[in-house]
């Protein structure tokens, strides 16, 4: 998902603290928006605005049912496949995965997620349905969330950076993103009692598919070996100051959104403030040289697996609409000795179409690649049917979903909670939503 305002997160004109404009309210595609925020991915082919562009588009095949379909159901968690049929004897309601399944990546039956990044920055005050106030992760928490996301920058503070205020850019009181903010706010979250996913954007600014741009202290190097080696160093880093600090993640993203590679563009003269419209850079990890993508990959896996083996990998690509483009990204991978845990998929509506699409992509992996856990990486809106299409994913394999992000809305889909001035309250049916589903996940 292309951000073009980091800022963009609330109704239009609420104050947030820091420097912002949202006074036109438009998502730079025309229309009016509850923010200023607009999609315009574009990977391997063209897209129109707020769509995801990628590899020939093609039909989906698949083993989901589809609505009103029968559910299997099954013995300890295996669950059926329909959102809608009849579950077998043993499964729960509606062809879910019972709560009996295999362990999801934090010990829990399955990672009801959300990604938070931007609590830091907003400095608001949060409410529960009730009104009561309350941490965000309290609220978060009591209506079934037990995982949090977290993004980080290499350095937020570099030109072009997520919180710069070079090249006329509006810029940010701290360099939010950074190593220290994500351990700080992870330790939070490990304390909470919740599972934690560090996602590495290996950039200084937003990685998604338009932006992969190398941050600016690894520049100078002049090979992909060398490029591994300086994101190899610091994966290591960030995760073993992490560990010592007490907030070791449960898993880990190498990567955002990296179906057309990582670590590939440089900032142009059209680059703007918040990494759109890059250069290619003359060397790094496209999809179009997979040996040099999949050197650092492994870089980055290799890095975590050596602090701790136990830590699951996440790669996270976003062109779910085109499950023949998808085969090809993970083949390419795994031919390459790519090894991950689990393979994250983005779900917007607005941008990878119907969940109907999402199903189909998501029955095609689980059954052609069997030793592979599945993830909604980010998705809004439809967040009952993307967390019970990845619950009834068989064996336990659908491992959790990531809402993107609770207190941010724009064209991709609304927040959970409704914002006045610096007061952040829950909205009562957003949250009811959840509250069913946790029964309905076994969580």
């Amino acid at each position: 998902m292309k951000r073009r305002n980091r800022f963009a997160a609330l109704a239009c004109g609420t104050a947030i603290g820091v420097a912002t404009s949202l006074a036109a309210c438009s998502d730079g595609d025309g229309g009016s928006h509850h923010v200023a925020w607009a999609g315009g991915n574009s990977i391997g082919g063209a897209a129109a605005a707020g769509e995801s562009g990628s590899p020939a588009e093609s039909g989906n095949g698949g083993v989901l049912a589809s609505d009103g379909g029968a559910g299997a159901g099954g013995a300890g968690g295996a669950g059926g496949v329909s959102e809608s049929g009849p579950g077998g004897a043993a499964g729960s309601p509606s062809g879910l995965a019972g709560s009996g399944g295999e362990a999801g990546a934090f010990g829990g039956p399955f990672a009801l997620g959300a990604d938070i990044s931007s609590t830091q920055e907003l400095d608001l005050t949060y409410r529960d349905v009730d009104g009561t106030e309350m941490p965000l992760l309290d609220v978060l928490k009591n209506h079934g969330f037990n995982y949090a996301r977290l993004k980080t920058f290499v350095d937020p503070s570099a030109p072009y950076g997520y919180a710069s205020s070079a090249n006329g850019c509006p810029g940010l009181p701290e360099p939010y993103g950074d190593r220290d903010h994500v351990v700080a706010f992870g330790k939070q979250i490990k304390q909470a009692g919740m599972g934690f996913l560090i996602d590495f954007h290996y950039s200084d600014v937003w990685a998604d598919p338009g932006n992969q741009i190398i941050p600016q202290a690894w520049r100078g190097a002049t090979s992909v070996a060398q490029l591994a080696a300086l994101m190899k160093a610091y994966t290591k880093d960030v995760i073993q100051t992490a560990v010592d600090a007490g907030a070791r993640p449960d898993m880990v993203q190498i990567g955002n959104e990296i179906t057309g590679g990582i670590l590939k563009h440089v900032p142009g003269p059209n680059t703007d403030c918040y990494g759109n419209d890059p250069d290619d850079a003359p060397f790094g990890g496209s999809a179009a040289k997979w040996d040099d993508f999949a050197t650092l990959l492994k870089a980055g896996i290799a890095a975590v697996r050596e602090v701790d083996p136990t830590i699951e990998i996440m790669l996270h690509i976003e062109n779910t609409n085109d499950v023949n483009g998808v085969r090809w990204w993970v083949d390419s991978a795994l031919a390459r000795g790519v090894s991950f845990d689990v393979l994250g998929l983005s779900c917007y509506v607005a941008y990878q179409g119907q969940p109907a699409v999402w199903q189909a992509t998501l029955g095609d992996l689980a059954t052609r690649y069997p030793s592979l856990k599945f993830a909604i990486a980010e998705y809004n809106p439809e967040r009952t049917r993307a967390n019970r299409m990845v619950r009834a994913l068989p064996d336990g394999r659908g491992v959790g979903t990531f809402f993107w992000e609770p207190t941010r809305g724009g064209s991709w889909g609304n927040p959970l909670f409704d914002i006045e001035g610096t007061t952040a309250t829950a909205n009562a049916s957003d949250f009811a939503e959840f509250d069913a589903l946790r029964s309905q996940l076994g969580i």
